[in-house]
């Protein structure tokens, strides 16, 4: 570290401050901030630990390195790096609310709905379309009860199951379209508040907030 004479950078009366508490003594003066590392300040870093969690957690899920690769625009040497690297802490995947937690709270929720939904055959919503309220327990009333009820022999077939709805708001309404039978279930245990996760419109946020998402429970 290369010395600087305090009488060269100093002003006069800052000087002689100083000197009343540490003349003639090597001192040293921190930045006023701490320096940040690479992509900090930017939010690529950010970026690119959400992305290295989002292909650990495609690759626990099952995909192969060749179609990570494929996917994410990276040599297979890159995947294996980064699934066989360091080992993050990425939220062990499985079809339950406590696992759909875990990768909120990692701020993984579209990769666990992404996961969860390909186990169903069914896709993601467009996120240039609709916004993603989080993880939350919302009134069963405030979905639209499905026509095609399923026979209650069948809805009572149904035990043990523990798995957040994922619900669409549009046109002012909320429904599901992959867990018909899971909500007649839950209708059907007299259950009146499950978790779920609520894909809206973006034109529609602001009504959503207002009236209905400040109030569901996290």
């Amino acid at each position: 570290m290369k010395y600087e004479n305090a009488k060269d950078i100093l002003p006069q009366r800052l000087l002689e401050e100083v000197q009343k508490y540490a003349e003639g003594k090597a001192i040293y003066i921190p930045k006023r901030t701490q320096t940040m590392g690479w992509g900090e300040a930017s939010g690529c870093r950010k970026k690119l630990n959400k992305r290295n969690a989002t292909i650990c957690a495609r690759y626990s899920a099952g995909k192969s390195v060749n179609e990570l690769a494929e996917e994410f625009f990276l040599s297979p040497e890159t995947i294996k790096k980064i699934v066989y690297g360091k080992k993050k802490e990425i939220p062990p995947y499985s079809p339950t609310i406590t696992s759909a937690g875990q990768y909120s709270n990692a701020g993984l929720s579209e990769e666990w709905v992404r996961i969860y939904l390909e186990s169903l055959g069914g896709t993601m919503p467009n996120n240039e379309q609709y916004f993603l309220y989080d993880l939350a327990r919302i009134p069963l009333r405030l979905i639209e009860k499905q026509t095609d009820s399923y026979p209650e022999d069948d809805v009572q077939s149904i035990s043990g199951v523990d798995v957040p709805l994922i619900v669409i708001f549009e046109n002012h309404k909320f429904n599901v379209e992959y867990q018909t039978q899971y909500l007649d279930y839950l209708l059907n245990q007299k259950i009146n508040a499950h978790y779920a996760f609520v894909f809206g419109r973006n034109e529609e946020y602001n009504f959503f907030y207002n009236i209905f998402g400040k109030h569901f429970r996290r």
